[in-house]
């Protein structure tokens, strides 16, 4: 993995965590768990298994 992408990678999960800070601080907990559910059910969904070129389908 490049340096950069690497960089980039760990700039965005810090972004990410402090905007959810800040919307938790601004918005408060209750209004903004529903969305993070949902973008953790998103993100499972995204990364779930895939399989390979050699496996058969």
């Amino acid at each position: 993995m490049p340096v950069t992408t690497f960089f980039t990678m760990i700039l965005a999960v810090i972004a990410a965590a402090a905007l959810t800070v800040w919307a938790m601080v601004e918005f408060g907990i209750l209004q903004i768990l529903p969305l993070l559910a949902l973008a953790a059910l998103i993100a499972r969904w995204g990364l779930s298994h895939v399989p390979g070129d050699d496996e058969p389908a």
